[in-house]
């Protein structure tokens, strides 16, 4: 009877086990398939990340050329020395700036951006036809003030070295007086108007 006994009871106890494998199996294929879905979604971002750094590109260099037709091509600036938000020129880096250098009124959400952007006085963005990417930019003088004369100039900016000629002569001269040259930070800011893709940009013209 023992033994009986002890052969109807054994069934039973290993029924228990398959059922504790089948459901630590489907913990393991769960997790399995969490990790594929959250793969997927990070690969699609990434994807989408990269086609809009592409896509950004061509507006961003048009803001870049813009700067330096401002500065040296039509010189449509009235003066280095004086701020002209409307051309979106300051004449000295501007206050409270990120750490990477990014000016206060490119900084934020796109609601918050926008509006600071157009409260501070600079022009509206440049939208791309063909992407639809949103481009703001604004260049700083790299200077520490709103320097005018050519001695705050040499104090208070970062300037190009002057240009001194190679060739000697045995016979003095007087060097003639060189105006210092302060260099130029654009920095522009590329959106998708009401989404969360952002890049920046930042070049220095001298």
């Amino acid at each position: 009877m023992k033994s009986l006994a002890a052969r109807t009871l054994a069934p039973r106890r290993q029924q228990g086990v398959v059922l504790f494998v089948a459901l630590i199996a489907m913990v393991i294929l769960m997790l399995a398939g969490l990790t594929l879905m959250r793969s997927i979604d990070t690969s699609s971002g990434v994807a989408g990340n990269m086609a809009f750094r592409t896509s950004s590109q061509a507006p961003v260099n048009y803001a870049i050329e813009q700067s330096v037709d401002t500065i040296y091509k039509s010189k449509t600036l009235a003066t280095q020395n004086a701020s002209e938000p409307a051309k979106n020129y300051f004449a000295f880096i501007q206050a409270n700036e990120s750490k990477t250098g990014v000016p206060q009124v490119l900084r934020g959400d796109y609601s918050s951006m926008k509006s600071a952007y157009a409260g501070a006085g600079l022009p509206a963005a440049y939208s791309d036809s063909v992407s639809g990417v949103e481009v703001r930019w604004v260049i700083e003088r790299v200077c520490n003030m709103a320097a005018v004369t050519p001695g705050e100039i040499i104090g208070h900016c970062d300037i190009l070295p002057p240009k001194v000629p190679s060739a000697g002569t045995d016979n003095k001269y007087k060097p003639i007086p060189l105006p210092p040259i302060p260099l130029f930070r654009v920095t522009v800011r590329a959106d998708i108007p009401n989404t969360n893709a952002v890049t920046y940009a930042q070049t220095f013209l001298r």
